[in-house]
């Protein structure tokens, strides 16, 4: 990271990460968060990276983020149940959650596995190139058309099945 000063770094990138956060985690105020602390990490990194590699870099690390905080989700919510506490409060937060969310289709995305989920935000709602969504999740361009094509497949029997 030469070339950019940090701050044009952040002012270019922070719109698109945060809405990739957003659709991953379908809590905005965690989506901030996550973003935070991909800059932070950035900050942290910035001798070693190179700007031909910035972009794929800051998606890989803001999804992998992302994941990190829904694996620390399930486990909070599982300690929770195991510690006893009632199922119909654990019911009533997450079906605010949901409601949070408010679209079908976003929630249809949300339930999508990974990478199928990351997959179809990086490309259809951030508008990531086939080689950019590779770099950034480790897979080749063909794995990620082959991968891209199930994710759209399974879209499409949820929305069949709502309708």
């Amino acid at each position: 990271m030469k070339r950019q000063t940090f701050r044009n770094v952040v002012d270019d990138h922070q719109d698109r990460l945060f809405s990739a956060a957003v659709y991953i985690l379908g809590n905005t105020a965690e989506a901030e968060e996550v973003v935070q602390e991909v800059f932070i990490k950035l900050w942290q990194q910035k001798q070693t990276l190179k700007d031909t590699h910035l972009r794929a870099w800051l998606l890989k690390v803001t999804r992998n983020a992302c994941l990190d905080l829904i694996r620390k989700r399930v486990h909070q919510r599982n300690y929770a149940v195991a510690a006893g506490a009632q199922s119909n409060v654990l019911t009533l937060y997450t079906e605010a959650e949901a409601a949070e969310l408010g679209d079908d289709l976003q929630q249809m995305i949300n339930g999508l596995k990974e990478p199928y989920r990351s997959l179809i935000v990086m490309r259809e709602v951030e508008g990531y190139r086939y080689n950019e969504i590779g770099q950034a999740l480790d897979l080749s361009e063909q794995q990620v058309k082959v991968y891209l094509y199930r994710a759209r497949r399974q879209l499409r029997e949820k929305l069949e099945q709502t309708l």
